[in-house]
């Protein structure tokens, strides 16, 4: 039987029971040198809403097996994910990696990135925060925006914005943005740039951001709008999420899942698995 995304109403019965006075407020798991938190979607809504209600910013890490890989080609980006405000893991081969090492507390759950994503919005619809959505393709974010709009007639938007990668290089440009996400009174920001710019871009300018959450989200703002085709749970509860969104963009994913991903998940193992 295929479960849902818990509720709202659960998230907020759990709420009180988190600290938030530490910068990683659950149990981690080692996963190559990176902290990932052991905790259930509620866990991580709860906490966000916290955040968001106590106006704490918290920069968080949505980590799928090719963000990990990146983080091993990377050195500067495995430094950005370990010293990000808390990483969550959005894949079941980064449940896996981590029950080969016996030292690590249990992971419980995939978190769903893009269920964070679109629950955040709902929060926005309830308790009036402003969400701001940078990246994704021309048009894509106020294409999300519509649909969201439709379901949550009462979510806030602060705006949208898909900068040219000339921009987020350029230090006058990329203030400019900053600035405009600040004076909007940007409670959560969806960034929407791929990995590694997306997380890369937020830590260089997190001190300036004055902002509440802020979720790097990759391809969720696609999925939300339905120009990509977002698959079931079931299949995602199943580690095989890589293979349908493949089945449907070959070109694009071949190289990245099969050629890239895939020897590293076996090197992975490898690695984790040592005493």
């Amino acid at each position: 039987m295929v479960t849902s995304p818990p509720t709202l109403e659960q998230a907020a019965s759990k709420q009180q029971t988190l600290n938030v006075s530490t910068k990683h407020p659950f149990p981690v798991a080692d996963v190559l040198g990176l902290p990932i938190a052991c905790v259930t979607y509620v866990d991580v809504l709860s906490h966000l809403n916290n955040c968001l209600a106590k106006r704490q910013k918290t920069f968080c890490v949505t980590l799928n097996l090719d963000i990990l890989r990146i983080t091993g080609e990377k050195p500067d980006f495995h430094k950005v994910v370990q010293k990000s405000d808390f990483v969550f893991a959005d894949g079941m081969p980064i449940l896996w990696l981590a029950k080969l090492n016996k030292q690590n507390s249990e992971i419980p759950e995939r978190v769903a990135g893009c269920d964070i994503a679109h629950d955040l919005c709902r929060l926005s619809h309830r308790n009036g925060y402003r969400v701001f959505i940078l990246g994704a393709a021309p048009g894509v974010a106020d294409l999300a925006v519509e649909k969201l709009r439709a379901e949550l007639p009462n979510m806030q938007v602060a705006g949208t914005y898909s900068p040219a990668f000339s921009e987020l290089q350029d230090t006058a440009q990329s203030q400019a943005i900053i600035e405009r996400i600040n004076q909007a009174n940007t409670d959560i920001l969806l960034v929407a740039l791929g990995a590694p710019k997306q997380e890369l871009w937020i830590a260089k300018n997190l001190a300036q951001l004055d902002v509440g959450v802020i979720l790097p989200c990759g391809g969720s703002i696609d999925f939300i709008a339905g120009v990509q085709k977002k698959s079931p749970q079931w299949i995602g509860k199943l580690g095989l999420e890589w293979f349908y969104r493949m089945a449907y963009n070959p070109k694009r994913l071949f190289e990245r899942y099969i050629v890239h991903d895939l020897p590293f998940l076996i090197k992975a193992c490898i690695q984790q698995n040592k005493p």
